[in-house]
């Protein structure tokens, strides 16, 4: 009789919500599945703008981790996994081994903004990500707002996409109660993206009264504001940091291969360069040779073929590269009900792409429903 064979899952991250998903409708023969993720309930990315602008309740946009891992036939444990025993087949939770010793470990932790070795950044600023720390200094920026005599002054670091989508919500809900500057070490927001799509979006930070700080980095924070390179001092009651992505801390101290940004240096098939029975997925996993961006599409797009790949693992069959598209669609919500469609050279601000971003967020969500 063959043994059971142990999978680990590390994180709960849009790849891994996807691949229960999968597993629930097509189990891994004689296989048991261990989750362990430092949350419950995991935020879905793509509605944490609309969140915070106040369109989706927080069950709607968050996946209940442990009725997934239920349908899915699997164990969910809440931990903080902070090393993996590469040895022993066994993540790590204060040097304490946890679960079962592992024929098939996936990691899909995900990031969290960079720091660049900012001075004050983990003292005084509000990360993004994790995203429970980002909704609780939110919740108090809202709080106080309510009731503060003047405007609060808000600084927001950063204006990739998940910079000015977040200026823009909470500029909405805060709208004559607090006074907000987006600080961009770019020359221009949005970069990555077409200039139609950059225009569109400056011109409703420009509209809805958001000062943009361009070629401007920060180079310490303090408790009240930020000093700036260029030597100016920005007063500030609440700093939102929301820069480039980094990866966890703790994957320096494993003996995975990772490169020198601290990512996991995985194969198109997503596993590890020097571990086969370790995978990788999401931010945290940087392909060999390809330079794909760190966003939510793909973290979703790879799950099919992580799936695919830890089951042809498991039954000794060839594993499948993934295979990244090379451009595509970004919806940006503006917080007023429209958002900016950014597409190549296509570029749209209307009702009608809200509503199309809001069907995409929706039907994702009702799959783990």
């Amino acid at each position: 009789m063959n043994k059971w064979r142990e999978l680990v899952l590390v994180g709960g991250g849009h790849t891994h919500a996807l691949v229960l998903h999968e597993l629930a409708k097509r189990p891994l023969y004689q296989t048991h599945i261990t989750l362990i993720s430092d949350v419950e309930y995991a935020p879905y990315s793509g509605m944490l703008p609309g969140h915070v602008a106040g369109f989706y309740t927080h069950e709607e946009m968050h996946i209940d981790l442990p009725k997934l891992c239920k349908k899915a036939g699997a164990d969910f444990l809440h931990a903080s996994v902070n090393s993996i025993d590469l040895d022993a087949r066994c993540p790590l939770v204060n040097g304490q081994k946890l679960g079962p010793k592992a024929d098939l470990i996936s990691i899909n932790v995900g990031s969290t903004p960079d720091s660049h070795g900012v001075p004050g950044v983990a003292e005084w600023a509000i990360p993004s990500k994790p995203v429970p720390q980002l909704l609780a200094g939110w919740e108090r920026l809202k709080t106080a707002a309510e009731s503060a005599a003047q405007p609060l002054r808000v600084v927001v670091v950063g204006g990739g996409a998940g910079g000015v989508e977040l200026t823009l919500a909470m500029q909405f809900q805060t709208c004559g109660k607090a006074d907000y500057t987006l600080v961009n070490n770019g020359p221009q927001i949005m970069s990555g993206h077409n200039d139609g799509a950059r225009e569109r979006l400056s011109a409703v930070l420009i509209q809805r009264g958001v000062t943009v700080m361009l070629e401007n980095s920060v180079t310490e924070v303090k408790a009240n504001g930020v000093h700036l390179q260029n030597g100016r001092w920005l007063p500030a009651d609440y700093i939102f940091w929301v820069t480039s992505p980094a990866p966890p801390a703790w994957l320096r101290e494993s003996s995975l291969a990772l490169t020198d940004g601290g990512f996991i240096r995985v194969k198109p098939t997503l596993q590890t360069i020097h571990h086969p029975w370790v995978f990788a997925a999401g931010d945290v996993a940087s392909i060999e040779n390809q330079r794909t961006p760190k966003s939510g599409v793909f973290a979703v797009r790879m799950a099919k073929p992580l799936t695919a790949n830890l089951r042809a693992f498991l039954e000794n069959d060839p594993l499948s590269p993934f295979k990244p598209q090379k451009n595509f669609l970004s919806l940006i919500g503006t917080a007023d009900g429209k958002a900016v469609a950014s597409h190549r050279w296509l570029a749209m601000h209307s009702r009608l792409m809200w509503t199309w971003k809001d069907w995409i967020d929706r039907r994702f969500m009702r799959q783990f429903g």
